[in-house]
């Protein structure tokens, strides 16, 4: 769908552009990073954070992005490590969509007390190299 003036509905590339590429800037500049997509069943959640064929939502772009952006600096002294991980919270539980079981009554959000920072215990996280390594996993 195409954004037109007048238009209600925003590209998935505008959307990448309003929201995805700060988050990697940033990201870029050390920060820890997340997408969070937040809404009613049925919303346009999914749409919009992965999209359908050819209408990549914003996680794939910014994939691609981040993967591209760490080809085109493979020349300096920076090194980059990538994990991945995905979660649901839903009815106020924390489920980890990459484990195969998650703990009953869900997965429990914790703080780091020196760094301040919030995290999800026992949420897996994936190392990969590229967004078709991260697509697998999605899929899986």
């Amino acid at each position: 769908m195409e954004a037109k003036p007048g238009n209600q509905y925003a590209t998935q590339r505008k959307v990448f552009e309003d929201l995805g590429q700060g988050v990697l800037d940033n990201a870029f500049e050390g920060y820890n990073c997340s997408l969070f997509a937040y809404g009613q069943t049925g919303s346009g959640k999914s749409y919009s954070m992965v999209g359908y064929g050819p209408n990549k939502g914003i996680v794939p772009i910014t994939c691609d992005e981040l993967f591209k952006t760490i080809s085109e600096n493979k020349d300096t002294n920076k090194r980059f490590e990538i994990t991945f991980s995905m979660l649901e919270i839903y009815n106020e539980q924390v489920r980890d969509l990459l484990a195969k079981d998650n703990p009953k009554g869900g997965l429990q959000v914790r703080q780091n007390p020196k760094l301040g920072m919030f995290y999800v215990q026992d949420l897996k996280k994936v190392p990969v190299g590229s967004y078709a390594e991260i697509e697998m996993r999605m899929e899986q």
